[in-house]
């Protein structure tokens, strides 16, 4: 028996990851090395050719998730920070004109909260947050089992919340140990396990400071579980001590006595919430 298809990306800062999502599973995916500073075209191409990777006879629509703030019932993206040529882009518009099937956009943290929520490890639980550390950082509200994402679809950029001499994103995401270190997280992440005790002062430092990011969620939003999710998920264990240690100081220890932190290891939530979200728009 043959399934419909929904072909499904996750564009984010430096990558797109996109696969093909069918009957409730991502059937096939890959990672396509991405240069967020191309020109408005350029950036459109990149996506055709990602989408045709996946796009077969018995697709039916695609579904996107992006970095930046969007229209989702016109499928207009504003203000991409990653993606400079996107001030106010009609993506759903274009591509619905080369496909002609179907295309629904959402943030790309709101996609991976419900992807997190529906497959992995938010599900369960009736509130939750998703916060992805990645190029930068962005949040995801799940109230009483339902996407939260404001009358813009702006709820979550906890990334522009200033914070010391700059903002969170700064301090929560990758940016951070290229900032204050000179090199990439991964890259101290392995020296951190291997002993090195500047690395692992990194990563003492930047759990201090995903804490107060935190601790800004829980004053706004009083969530069962946070799972976190981005490139800097993957280092997990070298700063959650830390970030548990800083939230100590939390006015409200009941609040931090009822709350999970947890990491995500679902690798496509992201491609599973999207598809979800579209399918909900079409019902």
């Amino acid at each position: 028996m043959s399934f419909p298809s929904i072909v499904t990306l996750d564009i984010g800062g430096t990558k797109i990851n996109a696969g093909r999502y069918v009957n409730g599973l991502i059937e096939e995916s890959r990672s396509f090395e991405f240069r967020a500073s191309a020109s408005s075209k350029d950036i459109e191409d990149f996506i055709i050719h990602c989408i045709d990777t996946f796009f077969i006879q018995s697709t039916v629509g695609i579904a996107i998730g992006v970095p930046c703030i969007v229209d989702t019932q016109l499928g207009v993206v504003y203000d991409a920070v990653n993606i400079p040529a996107w001030k106010e882009f009609d993506l759903k518009g274009r591509l619905e004109s080369h496909y002609q099937v179907d295309v629904y956009v959402n943030n790309d943290v709101n996609c991976f909260t419900v992807g997190e929520h529906a497959f992995g490890a938010g599900k369960g639980y009736h509130d939750m947050v998703g916060l992805c550390l990645g190029t930068g950082v962005g949040s995801g509200f799940i109230i009483q089992n339902q996407l939260y994402q404001g009358h813009n679809c702006s709820a979550g950029e906890i990334g522009e919340v200033k914070y010391l001499n700059s903002s969170i994103d700064n301090y929560c995401s990758g940016q951070f140990f290229e900032w204050q270190y000179g090199t990439c997280g991964a890259v101290l992440a392995d020296q951190a396990r291997e002993g090195a005790s500047d690395a692992i002062d990194a990563f003492k430092q930047f759990g201090q400071h995903l804490a107060q990011a935190i601790s800004h969620l829980l004053l706004v939003i009083d969530p069962q579980v946070i799972v976190i999710g981005g490139s800097v998920s993957k280092s997990f264990e070298l700063y959650i001590e830390d970030v548990w240690k800083e939230l100590a100081k939390f006015p409200y220890q009941n609040v931090i006595n009822n709350l999970k932190i947890v990491p995500s290891t679902q690798s496509d939530s992201a491609l599973l919430g999207a598809a979800r979200l579209h399918l909900a728009s079409v019902r």
